[in-house]
This record gives C-alpha cells, sequence and structure tokens, in this order.
C-alpha cells in the first residue's frame, strides 16, 4: 500500500501542472519519477530504498491521470469512449506484465525493465500536439486550430471545432469561485466522489492489492503467482471487451450490468463462506466454487465499476476547472483505495471473511441504485452537452450552421476554393 500513500500527491500535483502548464506537459513530467521510482526499486540493496522507490512510483502513477483529460479533449463524443477505455487496457497490462515477469525473472529486473516504458512516454508524447481545449483556453485559437487538424485531418472539421471551442470559452468564462462552485462543478464532483466511494468499498481494488491473500482466504491451493496473473489476465481480457461495449451501451448500462454482477457473485460467496463459518466441520462440496466467484466478480467490476468512473473524470468537468478538479476527486478516490486497502485485514479479524465479502456487497447494491437513479449518461455527448446538463438554467446554444462531420478527409474541391470556404457563422 506504499505506493498507494502517494497517489493523491501525484494527482494534485498532476492537476496544477495540466492547468498551468498543459495536458502535455503534465504526462511527460509524470514519466520522470516514473524513471526515478523504478531505477531506486531496481538497484534496492535495502529496504529503505526500496520503500523509497514505491513511493516515488506512487507519486508518478497519480500524475498520469492526466492522459484521462488529454484523450477526452482531443477525442469526437462518438470516439471519445473507446479512446477513453485505453486507459484501463494500458493499465491491466501493465499489471499483467508484471505478474508474468515478476513469475519468471527476478523482481529488480523487472524494475529496470519498467523503466523502458517512463522513458518511451517521454520521448513519444513531445511529437503529439497539445489539446486544442487547453489551447483555447489560453487564448491561443491559432495553435488550437493546427492541433485540431492535426487530429481530425479535416479543415473545414477543424475549423468548425476551432471557432466553436472558442465563442463557448469567451460564453462560459467565469470568476475563479464561479467557476468552482457553480452547478457544472458542484454536482458532478459528488456524483464521481460517490461513485469512487462506492467502488472502493465495493472490493475492487482490495481483490487487486491482496490477490495472493484473498485465494488463501478462499482455501485454495493455488501457487500465490499464478494467483495474481490469473487475476491479472481476466481484467485486461474484460478491459479489451468494455473498450468495444462502451461506445454500444453507454456508460450508464454498463456501470449497472457491473455493479448488479458483482453483487450476486458476493452474494453467493456470503452464502457459502457463511454457512462454512458456521458448519466448519463440514467438507466443502464444490471447493472451486469460491474460484468461480471471483473471477466472475473480476470480470463484472471490468465491464463498469472499475474504468468509467475514472474516464467520467475527463468527462464531467468544464474546461475552465477539468483538470484541477479532475486532480482533486482522483487524489480523493486514491485516498479512498488507500483505505480500503489498509482496512482488510482489520476487516477480516473483525468481521470474518463472510462479513468482509458482505460489506463489499452492500456497496455493490447501493452502487447498482446510485447508478440507475443518479449517474448521468455521457455516450455520444459532447463536452459541452455534458456541462449543459449540469448548468442551472437554460443551456447554451452551440450549433454551428453547416457542421459537418462526415470523415477525416480533405476533400478535393476544398483546394481548388478561396479562403471563405472555411468561414464558419456562430450563432
Amino acid at each position: 500500500s506504499l505506493g498507494a500513500i502517494t497517489n493523491p500527491i501525484g494527482s494534485i500535483l498532476s492537476g496544477l501542472l495540466a492547468d498551468y502548464f498543459g495536458r502535455k506537459r503534465s504526462i511527460q513530467l509524470s514519466s520522470i519519477p516514473f524513471l526515478i521510482g523504478w531505477m531506486c526499486i531496481g538497484l534496492a540493496h535495502n529496504i529503505d530504498l526500496l520503500y523509497t522507490g514505491r513511493l516515488i512510483s506512487g507519486i508518478a502513477a497519480g500524475m498520469s491521470t492526466a492522459c484521462y483529460t488529454y484523450v477526452s479533449e482531443i477525442s469526437t463524443p462518438e470516439n471519445r469512449g473507446i479512446f477513453q477505455a485505453l486507459g484501463p487496457i494500458c493499465a491491466s497490462f501493465g499489471i499483467l506484465l508484471t505478474y508474468i515477469l515478476g513469475y519468471f525473472i527476478k523482481w529488480s529486473t523487472v524494475a529496470f525493465i519498467s523503466t523502458s516504458f517512463a522513458l518511451f512516454t517521454l520521448i513519444a508524447v513531445e511529437f503529439l500536439p497539445e489539446s486544442p481545449d487547453y489551447l483555447t483556453k489560453s487564448g491561443d485559437s491559432s495553435k488550437s486550430f493546427d492541433s485540431y487538424l492535426w487530429f481530425r485531418r479535416n479543415v473545414l472539421l477543424a475549423q468548425q471545432e476551432s471557432q466553436k471551442n472558442t465563442a463557448m470559452e469567451k460564453i462560459n468564462q467565469k470568476s475563479i469561485k464561479e467557476a468552482y462552485l457553480s452547478s457544472t462543478t458542484v454536482k458532478p464532483f459528488l456524483i464521481l466522489v460517490t461513485l469512487f466511494f462506492l467502488q472502493e468499498l465495493s472490493g475492487i481494488y482490495t481483490i487487486l492489492f491482496y490477490a495472493i491473500n484473498f485465494f488463501e482466504e478462499t482455501g485454495l491451493n493455488l501457487n500465490n503467482y499464478v494467483s495474481s496473473i490469473i487475476v491479472g489476465f481476466i481484467r485486461f481480457a474484460m478491459s479489451i471487451t468494455t473498450a468495444f461495449l462502451i461506445n454500444r451501451f453507454g456508460r450508464k448500462i454498463l456501470c449497472m450490468i457491473s455493479s448488479g454482477g458483482m453483487s450476486l457473485t458476493m452474494l453467493a460467496m456470503v452464502v457459502f463462506f457463511k454457512y462454512y463459518e458456521i458448519h466448519p466441520d463440514e467438507s466443502r462440496i464444490f471447493p472451486l466454487f469460491p474460484l468461480v466467484c471471483v473471477i466472475f466478480n473480476v470480470m463484472f467490476s471490468m465491464v463498469g465499476m472499475l474504468p468509467i468512473p475514472w474516464i467520467l473524470v475527463g468527462e464531467l468537468f468544464p474546461l475552465q476547472v477539468r483538470s484541477i478538479i479532475g486532480g482533486v476527486v482522483i487524489c480523493i478516490a486514491q485516498c479512498f483505495i488507500f483505505i480500503c486497502v489498509k482496512i482488510y485485514p482489520d476487516m477480516i479479524a473483525h468481521l470474518q471473511f463472510s462479513g468482509t465479502l458482505g460489506t463489499f456487497l452492500v456497496a455493490a447494491i447501493g452502487a447498482l441504485v446510485f447508478c440507475k437513479f443518479l449517474l448521468p449518461e455521457t455516450k455520444n455527448k459532447s463536452l459541452q452537452e455534458i456541462e449543459d446538463y449540469f448548468r442551472d438554467g437554460p443551456a447554451i446554444d452551440a450549433s454551428l450552421e453547416g457542421y459537418d462531420n462526415k470523415g477525416f478527409v480533405l476533400r478535393p474541391e476544398m483546394l481548388n476554393k478561396s479562403e471563405e470556404i472555411f468561414t464558419v457563422q456562430v450563432h
């Protein structure tokens, strides 16, 4: 849990860096503590240096959350979901790769291998443009257009989006106090904090952090590394599945399916373990039953309740406060993770294993109810439409005449026209 201690620091730092230096630079800067942290772990010959490396890499993990803001701002409403889902896919792949490498080679060697990913990020991101929304917020409409053009590969579409964002930024501009206390900030803040609280209390990250211990509690005689690899593989496979489902069914439906499935699997495990706690002398008829429940619980968690709250952080907040408030929300979420990870052994001691699972069950049911009645759907909605949803009063009309989003191709007839073809009227 050492990494979880410093995750919140990285989240706050990421939000500040993304707001003042840009999303791109914030992502690049997160690579530096990753490099330092993994080098400390790889070179560690005593426990103090190992702890230091873990604490530093925890800061880096918190800083990397700027990626969600960046991806949400460069994507179109139609493809934002699947692009945002790439974050959980990469995270799940990294966890699985670490488990597998740890099974075959020494942990210090795994740490040195991990530095290559941080170095790749530091270099590769340099070739990407800055987020067009950040450039608009900074008042650089020319570079904002260039960024849109780089991503859209369509001059007309790039100019339309650039002009629209510039107009909306002027309309939405508020004082600092108004921006942070407006309904467009407070409402999504409360929704996300509640969603993250239910996410952590449902046991999602507890199973990840204590994969080995969790399988031991179930009484299954599995190799410790194999237990972790099983969980990691399921998470990776399901994260890929979620990427295909998120644009088809939307965030709200997937969260409901996820929390509902988690509730059923937890209920089954609670009944199973409570029965054998009451009847300890009886031999277990279906010894593999807990393993099946754990597998399905992890599968259901990856469908919605694990990845989607992180995705929503990059979608729900208005541009003026998006990076900083997003960092605050993720900081709170990671504090929840740390607390839940730390109290798990105490929960086992005081509530027994069935009681601990019962707590996870109650949280999963609470998440299902919350998602059904309070979680908004953001599928195929622009970031401005999402902001308008939370606005007190009428929505702002940001429509454009002649708006055309039919592809990423510069049509030949455009090349023979004057620049007047690219002029768009903003209402």
